[in-house]
């Protein structure tokens, strides 16, 4: 058992690796990952890239086809909601029948 006097104990070591983004060489990754080339990708997100391929659609064509779906459905029952409401108004005697009713009521 050995006594140390003077023993300074070693600082720890701060190892930071930095870590650059570039967007277009991971588009560069993932389209090199979609045709089945060689890419540093790791086999998860090659995974998700190929049942992603699988279904026909890319990620980008995912997303655009989900917000036509939501946007187009909200169109169609606007447009409805507005025919419906046109027609209640010129096609029917409802209105013309409660101006009447409110015309009577003042006399």
């Amino acid at each position: 058992m050995g006594f140390y006097f003077f023993h300074a104990p070693k600082p720890r070591q701060f190892n930071y690796i930095p870590r650059y983004f570039d967007p277009a060489k991971e588009a560069l990754e993932k389209k090199k990952a979609e045709m089945g080339l060689d890419s540093k990708l790791s086999e998860a997100e090659k995974r998700r890239i190929r049942i992603r391929r699988g279904f026909g659609y890319s990620p980008e064509e995912m997303q655009e086809k989900k917000k036509f779906g939501f946007n187009g459905m909200r169109h169609i029952v606007l447009l409805s909601l507005i025919a419906f409401i046109t027609y209640f108004i010129f096609g029917t005697p409802v209105i013309e029948n409660f101006i009447e009713m409110f015309l009577s009521l003042g006399k």
